[in-house]
């Protein structure tokens, strides 16, 4: 699942505005530091320009781990040490970001005035380049490709059989049995395999 860190509902990003001089721009953060540097964007940086500082954006995306037979989801940050946001700006606002604590400046390296976004890169990035805004859950899957499993539930329980493939994006195992001499590939969930 993408999911997009900002003020408006999850999942949502208007690239519109009602300020049509706002462009996208990169805030480089220390990683880690990426809330606080939102919260300083959309606080005191937007209170001494209004109406020049529009959506602040961190995109996420949830985790899926299986650990101890449970599933435990947690976000992600797609870009750690990144912070998007839409900016006017001017030479004092560009000051006032780069002298930020916890921000390096704008990428790359601080030469010149920063570059904007396009909003098709901003589409991608998010994610949203096909206009959908269907959530994806990519699930880790702790088996790798040869390794061999045994099935703890389902139809094919305590078979074993060596993994051919991973379907992270749907959460499926591919695993090849061998059932009377002939190799049979399934697919099965990745919760009900575990490594022998």
């Amino acid at each position: 699942m993408v999911a997009v860190s900002q003020a408006a509902p999850e999942g949502t990003v208007a690239l519109d505005s009602e300020n049509p001089a706002l462009r996208w721009y990169v805030v480089h953060s220390y990683s880690g530091y990426e809330l606080r540097v939102r919260k300083f964007l959309e606080g005191p940086l937007a209170r001494k320009f209004p109406g020049r500082v529009g959506k602040v954006v961190i995109p996420t995306e949830e985790i899926t781990n299986r650990r101890n037979g449970k599933d435990i989801t947690r976000e992600k940050k797609l870009y750690p040490g990144y912070v998007f946001v839409q900016l006017e700006l001017d030479d004092e606002m560009i000051l006032d970001v780069r002298g930020m604590v916890n921000v390096s400046g704008f990428p790359p390296m601080n030469k010149g005035r920063p570059t904007p976004l396009s909003d098709a890169d901003m589409k991608r990035i998010l994610g949203q380049s096909d206009g959908s805004t269907e959530e994806k859950k990519v699930v880790r899957i702790s088996f790798k490709v040869g390794q061999t499993v045994r099935v703890v539930e389902g139809p094919f329980r305590n078979f074993t059989g060596v993994v051919e493939s991973l379907n992270p994006e749907r959460g499926k195992v591919r695993v090849i049995f061998t059932i009377f001499g002939r190799k049979a590939p399934v697919e099965i969930d990745h919760s009900q395999v575990r490594l022998v």
